[in-house]
């Protein structure tokens, strides 16, 4: 089977020009995606918080209400929510709120880990292990 080189670099070429136009359309993506996260975020700053004290007051709620704890499965939903993200049961109006659970004994809170750290036993970066021995007679280093 004879192929014309020139036939071949054509074909390449035009797929070059593709794989070029598709990663430039990813590059513009991207700058577009940091650019509007960077907006977005600006944004957030500025009007979330009187956005979030709005919406509570369209639900009926306090606008300092907090998330609150489900009774059921233990899990927190955002103030506004009106039924549990994790099992959809409905809000009860005995939910503790966040800071009321932060002291409630019948939400779970994980344990303080324990401090492990021995002192005794660190020996800084680059130390040798604790198993080698190290020398008795330390070589001299004086100068004749």
């Amino acid at each position: 089977m004879n192929v014309d080189a020139l036939d071949f670099y054509g074909a390449l070429i035009a797929v070059l020009w593709v794989a070029l136009a598709i990663a430039i359309g990813v590059c513009v993506f991207a700058a577009i995606w940091v650019v509007s996260r960077a907006a977005s975020r600006r944004l957030e700053s500025r009007y979330l918080p009187g956005l979030s004290r709005w919406s509570r007051r369209r639900s009926g709620l306090a606008e300092d209400a907090g998330p609150w704890a489900c009774p059921a499965c233990r899990s927190v939903s955002p103030a506004t929510a009106t039924t549990c993200y994790g099992c959809g049961v409905a809000r009860p109006v005995e939910a503790p709120e966040l800071r009321q659970a932060a002291t409630d004994p019948t939400v779970y809170h994980r344990p303080v880990p324990p401090n492990e750290f021995d002192p005794s036993r660190y020996r800084g970066p680059g130390a040798a292990p604790a198993s080698a021995s190290l020398p008795t007679d330390a070589p001299s280093t004086e100068v004749s």
